[in-house]
């Protein structure tokens, strides 16, 4: 008896981008995530681990897992690169962060995705030139005005709502390059809201819909906050942000930023395990 034939092939593909000093490549999806239809790129989405340069207020839960570098972010940066990880997450807050981000990315050679108060981004992201910066929006409004001042880097576009609109707005304004960002991760019914909202946009851009074929960039750190002061035990955190991590790379996220070096490493072999299936 003959099988059926089941190949299928989408009219479009996710947008490829060249990130870090254009060693590492995200997106190019020709398929759902992990489904090995007609034409598809075994790449697993890259993972990128958190680093602040003022840890007041970090959690406590988290902190023995870096064995005290936590405490200097350029050695906390080392450290995830020698964790495996595949770029570093920068909360930055010093007047000094570009003199730190440049250092932090000759030292490390990772692909940096910084965070901060626009004051810090827009004068990090003139300053660094060699390396295709991440600038991870805090919200909406700091999207739009990070729109038309970063050059080659990428900006993350922070969808309240409507996506398609949002990437409008921030190319109207002279984005050249972004990510979208979907929402944070949180346990319970928001992630499965989350999860449906990657999905829906991935099969958007693979069908070609206008402003629907980028990456998806999903933070799963926000797992280990209970509440907006309360944190989960390390183990439990762990568990929930890998949890996290893993639904939304099964959903289509191209990045995904974490926390714990656990989940980060949770992540990363599933996704290699997935990606060659």
């Amino acid at each position: 008896m003959q099988l059926p034939d089941v190949s299928r092939t989408y009219p479009a593909e996710i947008e490829e981008l060249a990130i870090g000093k254009g060693d590492y490549l995200i997106g190019g999806a020709r398929s759902p995530a992990f489904l090995d239809l007609d034409g598809a790129r075994h790449r697993r989405p890259v993972i990128f681990g958190e680093a602040y340069d003022n840890i007041t207020g970090y959690p406590k839960e988290v902190e023995p897992m870096f064995s005290g570098r936590e405490k200097d972010i350029e050695e906390w940066a080392v450290m995830w690169k020698e964790l495996g990880a595949d770029g570093v997450c920068l909360r930055l807050s010093r007047d000094d962060s570009p003199e730190l981000v440049a250092r932090i990315s000759q030292r490390t050679r990772l692909p940096i995705m910084i965070s901060g108060d626009t004051d810090i981004l827009v004068s990090t992201a003139e300053s660094i030139k060699d390396t295709v910066l991440i600038i991870n929006c805090l919200d909406s409004e700091q999207s739009l005005e990070m729109a038309g001042c970063c050059g080659e880097h990428i900006v993350v576009a922070v969808c309240d709502d409507d996506p398609q609109r949002m990437i409008e707005q921030m190319k109207e304004r002279g984005a050249k390059k972004v990510l979208v960002d979907l929402g944070r991760a949180r346990e319970g019914g928001g992630m499965k809201d989350l999860r449906d909202r990657i999905m829906s946009y991935r099969e958007d851009g693979l069908l070609g819909m206008e402003g629907f074929g980028h990456n998806i960039v999903c933070d799963v750190s926000t797992t280990w906050y209970e509440d907006e002061e309360i944190f989960l035990p390390a183990r439990v955190g762990t568990m929930a942000e890998a949890t996290a991590a893993l639904t939304a790379m099964m959903a289509g996220a191209d990045v995904i930023i974490v926390k714990s070096p656990g989940s980060a490493d949770m992540a990363r072999v599933y996704g290699e395990e997935l990606a060659d299936l």
